[in-house]
């Protein structure tokens, strides 16, 4: 069987946070041709580096090229065993299973059948062949990259297709995968670096742990959202620890400006942008930052009006909560907040160039098994903002950790 010509569809395989990671890659691609089976985004038609992609992406894992569509058991194996004889030398490989069904021991059961299949056929031509096994159906970025696997190596991701399938809406579940059951199968091209997102989110000088530190694949998660041109001015009025002025330099942006009433918060993310710039080697050359402490009701003072393109940022989120609160101060601080963010508002409607944008977190605070949310995107669009809606049409994205006690909801606007 000969190996199938490279295919134009690419399969992104989502981080936790699905609906933001689509997003993300929907407004970076600016594409609306997809194919969602939840955790994989397929882009078809669109020619990219994936190893380069994946580095201005926060959430997205890996980034894998398929090579067949519809093919039978057989034939899966027939062309995994055809891409690994075209590797030099000992071969490495391994096999991620994507299934909705929460069965992980069915789940490893076949991805091992398939691998120790594949690895017996080659071991019988005469081939070394070093199947790398996982306690998961689902190899981890780690291991991927430990193993070199998109590299010498091959990672080979496959996904089962429901019966009369036409354009996937949910991956099968194990128990519908039968004998005459066909596969999807995609070779991963790259994986997130994620060691360097380990040392911005752990390895940065400047930190408050008290406060919390908003995660780096979140912020930059963020900018992408705000579809805005490297060359452009960025804001972030509540710059903390600089995390978003730190991935908005990674990514190549230029023209940036950070303020925050704290003078210890501008202590730090003038810290760690030095150290950022230090760590991947970014020049100064032609960079334009502007740090400064400043309360967000006296921005006018230091920026001018309609001189900002975007504003980026994770506003103040209120006291740290312990879990014993009463419902009543979670409801005060929650009013308190909105009063913030609306006053905020009202300064950024005159720094915002027209059709400005701004992504904003809006936290929301558990309480029991309940929500406590701040309602106030009625008033910002009375300021003189229309509403952004994101993927498929979401008005926010909501990003929450389990067990997590706040919780925070991106949302987007655009001045009119």
């Amino acid at each position: 069987m000969s190996i199938p010509a490279p295919s134009n569809k690419y399969w992104l395989i989502l981080g936790r946070e699905t609906q933001i990671s689509a997003a993300e890659i929907v407004a970076v691609l600016n594409t609306k041709k997809y194919e969602l089976t939840t955790p994989i985004l397929k882009i078809e038609s669109l020619t990219f580096n994936p190893k380069e992609l994946i580095k201005k992406l926060g959430g997205t894992i890996k980034i894998a090229t398929e090579i067949g569509n519809q093919v039978t058991e057989t034939e899966l194996e027939d062309i995994i065993i055809q891409e690994l004889k075209t590797v030099s030398g000992k071969i490495n490989f391994g096999i991620s299973l994507y299934t909705n069904e929460k069965n992980d021991f069915a789940d490893l059961k076949m991805a091992e059948n398939f691998g120790k299949k594949i690895k017996k056929t080659l071991k019988a031509e005469g081939l070394s062949v070093r199947y790398v096994e996982n306690r998961e159906p689902v190899l981890s970025s780690v291991t991927v990259e430990k193993n070199n696997l998109t590299g010498r190596g091959r990672e080979f991701i496959i996904l089962p297709i429901l019966p009369q399938q036409n354009r996937a809406s949910s991956i099968p579940t194990n128990l519908e995968i039968g004998k005459n059951q066909l596969f999807s199968l995609a070779k991963t091209e790259a994986v997130q670096p994620f060691e360097e997102f380990s040392a911005r989110d752990f390895g940065r000088p400047g930190r408050d742990d008290l406060s919390g530190m908003l995660p780096p694949k979140l912020a930059m998660m963020m900018i992408n959202l705000a579809q805005i041109p490297i060359t452009t001015t960025l804001l972030d009025p509540f710059c903390g620890s600089g995390t978003i002025l730190s991935e908005a330099l990674l990514l190549g942006y230029t023209n940036l400006i950070g303020t925050d009433i704290s003078e210890k918060a501008i202590s730090d993310t003038r810290e760690n942008m030095i150290w950022v710039a230090d760590q991947f080697g970014i020049s100064d050359n032609n960079l334009k930052v502007k740090i400064q402490t400043e309360g967000v009701e006296n921005i006018n003072s230091i920026v001018a009006s309609n001189s900002i393109d975007a504003i980026v940022t994770e506003p103040y989120m209120g006291r740290p909560l312990k879990g014993n609160e009463k419902e009543e101060d979670l409801v005060k601080q929650a009013g308190e907040l909105k009063n913030l963010y609306l006053q905020a508002f009202s300064k950024f409607h005159k720094i915002l160039k027209p059709k400005g944008k701004v992504v904003f977190l809006i936290p929301r605070f558990k309480y029991q098994n309940d929500w406590i949310q701040i309602d106030c995107q009625k008033e910002i669009q009375q300021l003189g903002f229309k509403l952004i809606h994101f993927f498929e049409d979401r008005p926010s994205l909501l990003y929450a950790r389990p067990n997590q006690r706040v919780a925070r909801e991106i949302w987007g606007f655009e001045k009119k």
